[in-house]
């Protein structure tokens, strides 16, 4: 992976060519304020697929803690959302 520094004014001027860079050629840029480091962008690699996995981990654990709890129909939005919140006390 690539590293340059350059100056806090330089990415005040140049924020969206960088960012450009930072997200199409994987570079990673580091900022200086005064001779000082004071962030770095880097490319954020997001897969959906293993936020939902984390996600349903977490709703199995605190699934049963909603069982008894009535929700208002004009909440969801549909059918699945309704049946999805019922059988959260299931697992």
């Amino acid at each position: 992976m690539n590293t340059s520094t350059i100056s806090i004014t330089d990415l005040r001027k140049n924020l969206f060519r960088i960012a450009d860079e930072v997200f199409y050629e994987n570079k990673e840029v580091e900022v200086e304020k005064e001779g000082r480091r004071i962030m770095r962008l880097v490319k954020i690699d997001d897969d959906p697929r293993e936020r939902a996995r984390r996600m349903l981990k977490v709703m199995k654990r605190i699934g049963g803690k909603f069982k008894d709890v009535k929700f208002e129909r004009g909440f969801f939005r549909g059918k699945k959302e309704i049946e999805y919140m019922k059988n959260l006390g299931k697992w």
